[in-house]
């Protein structure tokens, strides 16, 4: 979180909010924590500066970030509440989420509970967005926040796409769309890029589930997959290297979630795992089988990398004693040892009949 901020614009009231702080700056404006008088709550706003007011494209982009998030209503992406306007300058209003980004809370690997919260969650967001066919191009941990009660939401739409347009039919019941880019921009965050945005190739919602593959081997192993002294070197990473399998990195990780995020990591998006939605129902299953081996009753989750609270069950079947003695008149020691350790309390037992 910023706490040095610009003085422009704390303290002054823009339309129905009074400004209280500034929350964060990026290429794509500025957000305030501010005081909605009218329902006495404190919001977000994110405003966009004077002079990128007066840049079509970047206005453009605003605006579809607006209508993006609009379009989207799920537990683990950002609420907008309204786009509005003041002195000529459009602002975005949303909710206020009270936590700290995904890169601030995750230092090193997570536990195995927690990745699969924020791996879930993640999964889920992206899911949800490609369904709209809203594709974000900008998946990192810096867009993603994590409440102080460890919930997970998905921000910052100021490079997300919407198109309904050049629908690809593919096998099955998907439907692909694909857009370009400009010749010779690339957007994104160089770390956490498809190949095929490097290349300002035409993009669809693979490109995010690459991002999604970076961030699952960094939140696994605390080390991200592709690496560089420069951006170009970077970059050349990402087009050339086969990163280090995620499994030889984290050998308690599951074998089958280190093949899916292997699969997101393909450089051809034909080779990766195709649609977000089969990445969360993938992750969902290794979750299942993972607590049903463990034992573990899972609790809520919790932020940072604080395990989840769990309880371990510890049961023990008591089958019948068989006397072994020669006289054969052992039986009533037999049914009393059984009885002895079943009353016990200690444990939950099952009397195995």
């Amino acid at each position: 979180m910023v706490e040095d901020a610009s003085p422009s614009l704390i303290g002054r009231q823009v339309g129905a909010y009074q400004v209280l702080s500034l929350l964060g700056a990026g290429g794509m404006g500025e957000v305030y924590r501010a005081h909605d008088s009218k329902l006495n709550r404190d919001v977000a706003l994110k405003i966009l500066p004077t002079a990128f007011a007066r840049d079509r494209e970047r206005l453009a982009r605003f605006r579809r970030e607006a209508r993006a998030l609009a379009s989207l209503n799920h537990p683990h992406i950002v609420t907008i509440f309204s786009i509005e306007e003041h002195d000529e300058v459009p602002f975005m209003v949303m909710e206020l989420i009270e936590g700290c980004t995904l890169n601030e809370s995750a230092l090193g690997a997570l536990s195995l509970a927690r990745f699969y919260d924020v791996a879930i969650a993640l999964a889920d967001a992206l899911s949800a967005a490609h369904r709209k066919h809203i594709i974000h191009r900008d998946l990192k941990p810096a867009n993603v926040m994590v409440t102080d009660d460890g919930r997970v939401k998905v921000l910052d739409f100021g490079l997300a796409r919407s198109v309904d347009v050049d629908a690809v039919p593919l096998d099955g019941d998907v439907t692909r769309t694909y857009f370009g880019t400009r010749v010779g921009t690339i957007l994104g965050t160089m770390p956490y890029m498809s190949p095929e945005q490097i290349e300002t190739k035409p993009l669809d919602d693979r490109t995010d589930l690459f991002s999604l593959g970076i961030m699952m081997y960094e939140l696994a192993t605390g080390e991200r997959p592709f690496r560089g002294d420069s951006p170009a070197a970077l970059m050349s990473s990402i087009l050339k290297d086969h990163p280090k399998p995620v499994g030889e990195r984290r050998s308690d990780l599951p074998a089958d979630v280190c093949r899916l995020i292997d699969r997101c990591l393909e450089e051809e998006p034909r080779d990766r795992v195709q649609t977000a939605s089969e990445v969360l129902a993938e992750l969902k299953a290794c979750q299942r089988a993972w607590e049903a081996a463990a034992g573990w009753s899972a609790g809520p989750p919790t932020p940072d990398n604080t395990p989840r609270t769990a309880e371990r069950v510890a049961s023990i079947a008591v089958l019948a004693f068989t006397d072994m003695s020669a006289a054969k008149d052992q039986d009533w020691f037999c049914d009393g040892i059984a009885e002895e350790i079943l009353d016990s309390g200690d444990f939950l037992f099952d009397r195995g009949d």
